[in-house]
């Protein structure tokens, strides 16, 4: 991830705010990430082991383990014992497992769901919501240019729902999915993209820059439109992209789910319009009230941007984990 983001290729807030804390004084140690998921593939060992590693001969007692997830075993684990000595910190999305949470010296929120679920995984750690945000120095104030309705992400997106949606308008639409669907049959007003498989630090058939500049800098309004799935509530799916479209100042439409909605309420903000689940009817009214009213939707787009520039960004963050560092 470190090597992707010093070429440009991913942006600096998924390392969670760790280079502002470099920038503050800190002393950072970037692990390797851990070799799989253990809780689904049967394979503890040696998973974090190397974290733990660095942790005897490098942190000391008021250090501190941060994971910007909660892929920590070995860790809580031999704090539990007392082996290891350090302050373990991990942040939760939302209503997701974290093992060993009791371990914890803190968990760290991005969501109410998160923060509520960390409280009762660990009563005895110390617990912020602290949600999260872009680094908008990557992200540039383009004109509203509106030319297509524009979809990316990767987790659990509902491209059949698009796809009868796009059936049903007659606005253009630009699609990146992750890895293409040959079971899908999308219309002629619909421009669809293999952005290639993998997560944002594995390599993608289009630049970052490539992203921005040339399809959130031409869309009309960004499409965040997720699967009915139980994944979907309890680990905050599109998060991530979430931020990144408020940074770049586009309208949104969204899903209504649970989690982002308890964090982000895009209609009360003036930002965009949630849909249920599953409803093509929906997504196409929705895409047609932007795509009639062009003022209104460059206005709910400066309404984001304003979201990400007074609380949603990566400084912002920082500050607030330091402050929790500082706390434990």
């Amino acid at each position: 991830m470190w090597e992707r983001i010093k070429k440009g290729n991913v942006p600096p807030h998924h390392l969670r705010g760790c280079l502002e804390l470099v920038r503050m004084g800190y002393e950072v140690a970037l692990a390797e990430p851990v070799p799989d998921n253990w809780r689904f593939r049967r394979k503890p060992v040696p998973h974090d082991l190397a974290i733990v590693k660095l942790a005897f001969s490098w942190l000391r007692r008021d250090d501190i383990i941060f994971c910007g997830h909660n892929g920590l075993v070995w860790a809580p684990f031999l704090r539990s014992l007392g082996i290891v000595r350090c302050h373990v910190v991990s942040q939760l999305f939302g209503r997701e497992e974290l093992p060993l949470s009791r371990a914890h010296s803190g968990i760290i929120a991005l969501t109410p769901d998160g923060a509520e679920q960390a409280r009762k995984l660990a009563p005895n750690a110390k617990v912020a919501h602290l949600g999260w945000g872009a680094d908008l120095a990557v992200f540039p104030k383009l004109p509203y240019n509106p030319e297509a309705f524009f979809s990316c992400g990767i987790t659990l997106r509902d491209h059949r729902t698009m796809s009868l949606a796009a059936a049903r308008s007659q606005h253009q639409f630009e699609i990146i999915c992750h890895g293409l669907d040959a079971s899908l049959v999308w219309p002629a007003n619909v421009k669809v993209t293999d952005g290639g498989r993998g997560w944002n630090f594995e390599d993608k058939k289009l630049t970052y820059r490539d992203l921005l500049h040339k399809y959130y800098g031409r869309s009309a309004g960004s499409l965040l439109i997720l699967q009915k799935h139980p994944f979907v509530e309890t680990t905050v799916a599109g998060f991530t992209e979430l931020i990144e479209i408020m940074a770049m100042g586009r309208p949104i439409i969204a899903t209504r789910t649970l989690s982002l909605a308890g964090e982000i309420d895009i209609e009360q903000a003036g930002w965009g319009i949630f849909v249920p689940y599953e409803s093509p009817e929906a997504l196409a009214e929705a895409v047609d009230f932007l795509a009639n009213k062009p003022q209104k939707a460059a206005e709910m787009g400066r309404c984001g941007r304003h979201l990400a520039e007074s609380r949603y960004n990566i400084q912002r963050y920082a500050n607030d984990l330091h402050n929790f560092f500082e706390s434990l």
